[in-house]
């Protein structure tokens, strides 16, 4: 209809809507007026396509940034931080006639296919491809030093807590610049991982039998059929024990990140003229800003994908380290605090960390922060994330062996398996 009609029309129509009920008012014809009104509307909503709305929001948001960033400079003079985006989240199509190697990658087993010992059997395409897909889904975390503040400093002066602070040496490693999501935990539960008991910790064995869904299915507890909510997919996976986190992660190739690595990599520990080290509070810089992370307060009644809040970003591209889910790592709680102060716990907690999207006070989302859950707890609102060191992985300065150069497909599925 909008083709065929001048596009002033829609001026003429929106005038007439006040001079209706204006009429309405001298005359008393308030029904009539009314009614002239609602036809104007009607009609002119007719003639809005659904791009031309897409772009007015388009805009509308353009300009509500832009003024919320303008108002925070001006209120507290702060300089803008640029950290750095993390990759687009790229997905492998699974191919049965893919040689092993392109499968392993699809099901995101790409750490696996690097430890030195398998990269060597691989092809220069496969090995190359597996090193592309590692640097999209890790981001690297430089050796150096990060300094680990108790929990029961929270809110002790900062000279104090600065002398409570222990300097903790962390090796390079590699972290995954995404939580994993049900889509890649999925591939772990079709490969049977709850069935290969060698991923497992031996005294966890009776227990994985527990580790079931909704219906009765190996998965993580809230799935059903095995399967993941729909429309989930890209959401952080939750519901998953430690144990169930662990061996997912040997699955992939991977571990957890320690304590002291997940802090690291969140913080971005910088070391100027003193010994000890300038920390973010959040990975973004030093002030909580709601926009960035998914806790409460943010405009979400749960769970978001990982790929969502690119402004919350730490500095090397980690996603999401603040809210959404907590995140498990390998220490456990109460590591970090005084021998006098630490809490006791009937049974030992593992930590987790970052705070998740309904915690409440942000004193209980930033990159100090440690918290800790039951190894055995599956909670709606933790998942995890994996890292492998450096020295786990072989480096594209590393040569494939030429000897290797021009195995046969079956070679290597041989040397795989």
């Amino acid at each position: 209809m909008s083709r065929f009609l001048p596009k002033t029309l829609n001026q003429c129509l929106i005038a007439a809507i006040p001079l209706a009920l204006l009429l309405a008012w001298l005359t008393g014809h308030w029904l009539l007026g009314a009614a002239a009104s609602l036809g104007a509307l009607c009609i002119l909503a007719s003639r809005v396509t659904p791009e031309q709305v897409a772009a007015a929001n388009s805009r509308w948001r353009h300009l509500l940034r832009r003024g919320d960033r303008s108002n925070d400079n001006e209120s507290t003079g702060a300089i803008t931080v640029v950290t750095a985006a993390p990759p687009p989240r790229r997905r492998y199509e699974k191919d049965s006639s893919a040689s092993l190697a392109r499968q392993m990658i699809a099901q995101g087993r790409v750490a696996l296919l690097l430890r030195p010992q398998i990269a060597s059997t691989l092809s220069p395409d496969d090995y190359q491809a597996a090193q592309d897909a590692l640097d999209e889904a890790m981001a690297m975390v430089p050796v150096g030093a990060v300094a680990m503040r108790a929990r029961c400093y929270e809110s002790a002066e900062d000279e104090e807590a600065h002398r409570a602070e222990r300097l903790i040496h962390v090796e390079g490693l590699f972290l995954d610049r995404f939580a994993v999501t049900n889509r890649d935990f999925l591939e772990f539960v079709e490969d049977g991982g709850y069935e290969q008991m060698e991923l497992w910790d031996e005294s966890i064995w009776p227990a994985v039998l527990g580790f079931v869904d909704r219906t009765g299915q190996p998965g993580p507890r809230y799935w059903e059929n095995s399967v993941f909510p729909h429309g989930k997919d890209d959401h952080p996976v939750i519901g998953v024990s430690w144990y169930e986190a662990c061996a997912y992660a040997r699955w992939a190739g991977k571990r957890l990140p320690s304590d002291a690595e997940w802090v690291k990599a969140a913080s971005w520990p910088v070391f100027t003229d003193g010994q000890r080290p300038v920390q973010r509070r959040f990975p973004w810089g030093d002030s909580m800003d709601r926009r960035r992370a998914n806790i409460w307060g943010s405009g979400h009644d749960g769970t978001v994908p990982v790929q969502s809040l690119t402004s919350g970003a730490s500095v090397n591209g980690v996603q999401q380290l603040v809210g959404n889910v907590w995140e498990w790592t390998s220490g456990s709680f109460g590591a970090w605090e005084p021998a006098g102060r630490k809490i006791e716990t009937s049974l030992p907690l593992k930590s987790i960390r970052g705070g998740a999207y309904d915690t409440y006070f942000e004193t209980q989302a930033h990159c100090q922060f440690q918290s800790g859950e039951s190894p055995l707890a599956r909670k709606h609102n933790i998942g995890f994330r994996c890292a492998v060191g450096f020295c786990d992985v072989a480096h594209m300065n590393e040569a494939v062996p030429p000897q290797h150069a021009e195995e046969t497909p079956a070679e290597q599925e041989e040397v795989l398996a």
